[in-house]
């Protein structure tokens, strides 16, 4: 690659008058082989001099309104509330311990790559996964028939297919009988109040919670399988929301299971009501979870919703979750630390996150012991560290949360993460990039009762299918 040549054109005092004169310009390597470049910035004027001096003073002025410009952009999509995957590739926690001593101070010698080539697919060794064929629902014969030929053996080939016609139009014919004092009875059939099915309820309740898809999709697709079924997406619309009308049972019993937990999930993101702003909470245990659709954001909904709670809430810093005992989540707190860019801040932090997460393996005073070391000597020096960096506001947020960062340290079974209703609140943030919004109150309805159960069933390693079937009408 040719290297751009930053001496001087001799005998060429800028005018700074010019717009159009740049540093960049002004040091464009030249190709006249009559100039001189030998002297470089010796022998020049003091003029000369100065206005060098004011051409670099433009030119850096105009790359830091730049690169001011692109970290603004970047911060659009990469701040403490981005989750891990769609951030920025920086150093992983393997390469900072590499590249790190005991206080977090960077080894001579060490670079900023990852050591390893990461590549996707399945691990080194692995003979891969397959698919599971479950047991045959019939087995058709192939023959030939003809006087000139003669069997001598058979070929055979397992395959999954749809049927040629899933939704089936079934007539049920009830007979009536009459006992021997004059009663009419009949035999006891599941049979629903409308004319679809049950299975055809929990199919459409199916894409509607797990796909996302819209009642136009669900209507589009049952019309292209079956042609001469009228289904619109009105139809679609009641039905679900008749096994949302269902589910108001099993949604309490949900609640109320989330609530006799010894710690709770908390976490809220935004989702608009016909055109005005509201938040869908997410309150969550490693077997069951409750969905909330509010207009507030406020403190009220958490309380109110988890009124009965009187355990721990492990939560990021939002102060509507102040009024619970709090376990502040470290993968947030590490984030709001990842922003700052700072190296060696950031290698301490996950160091500390590290030992923390071995301490909770250890007896109660080793435990004790960390937790003293971090509160009083670990912390405070990384954001003394901040604070010399003039990173202010991420040292204040981490001195205040330093409080609440230790309860899942006492008590092993309380995680230090908030993770879980993340990936619980992904759900969500997934249907509403499809939906947009939820319309009226069937919406609402939608999400708090049935994504609940859904998701609960799927925690629990349910069969969603069959369980919807036990709720249609």
């Amino acid at each position: 690659m040719k290297k751009t040549n930053l001496k001087p054109r001799n005998n060429l005092i800028p005018d700074l008058s010019d717009s159009k004169l740049s540093f960049e310009t002004e040091f464009a390597g030249s190709s006249d082989e009559s100039l001189d470049q030998s002297a470089g910035l010796s022998g020049l004027e003091e003029e000369e001099y100065i206005s060098i001096i004011f051409l670099q003073q433009e030119f850096i002025r105009g790359q830091q309104e730049r690169i001011e410009k692109l970290e603004n952009e970047l911060r659009k999509h990469d701040n403490p509330h981005t989750p891990s995957a769609k951030k920025r590739k920086r150093k992983t926690d393997r390469n900072r311990e590499k590249e790190t001593d005991d206080d977090g101070e960077e080894k001579p010698g060490t670079g900023t790559d990852d050591v390893d080539e990461r590549f996707p697919g399945k691990p080194e060794g692995s003979n891969g996964g397959g698919v599971s064929i479950p047991e045959l629902d019939q087995v058709e014969q192939h023959t030939l028939e003809g006087g000139n030929i003669e069997e001598i053996g058979t070929r055979e080939k397992t395959v999954i297919e749809l049927v040629e016609n899933p939704f089936e139009v079934v007539k049920h014919v009830i007979h009536v009988y009459q006992d021997s004092e004059g009663q009419e009875v009949e035999p006891e059939v599941d049979l629903p109040e409308g004319i679809y099915g049950k299975r055809f309820q929990a199919f459409v309740t199916l894409l509607r919670g797990t796909c996302g898809a819209s009642h136009e999709k669900i209507a589009e697709l049952v019309q292209e399988i079956r042609p001469d079924l009228s289904f619109s997406p009105t139809t679609s619309l009641n039905i679900t929301d008749r096994v949302s009308k269902q589910l108001v049972g099993e949604r309490e019993r949900i609640l109320e299971q989330v609530n006799q937990n010894k710690y709770v999930h908390m976490d809220e993101t935004g989702l608009r009501k016909d055109g005005v702003n509201g938040w869908v909470w997410v309150f969550a245990v490693p077997q069951y979870v409750v969905y909330e659709v509010d207009q507030s954001r406020s403190k009220d909904v958490p309380e109110g919703t988890m009124s009965a709670f009187s355990g721990i809430a492990v939560v990021d810093g939002y102060p509507a979750y102040n009024g619970f005992p709090r376990q502040r989540c470290w993968d947030h707190l590490g984030r709001e630390v990842e922003e700052t860019e700072i190296e060696r801040t950031i290698a301490r932090f996950h160091r500390l996150y590290k030992r923390a997460k071995e301490a909770k393996e250890k007896p109660p005073p080793e435990r004790e012991k960390f937790i003293q070391e971090a509160q009083n000597s670990k912390f405070p020096a990384l954001i003394a560290i901040l604070r010399e960096n003039e990173k202010e506001d991420t040292a204040t947020k981490l001195e205040n949360a330093l409080s609440d960062m230790f309860r899942g340290m006492k008590d092993p079974d309380i995680p230090l993460s908030n993770n879980h209703a993340e990936r619980l609140m992904r759900k969500v943030v997934v249907h509403r990039k499809l939906w947009g919004c939820i319309r009226n109150e069937k919406g609402a309805r939608f999400i708090e009762n049935t994504l609940s159960c859904i998701e609960t069933w799927k925690l629990q390693g349910k069969n969603i299918f069959q369980e919807l079937q036990k709720f249609t009408t």
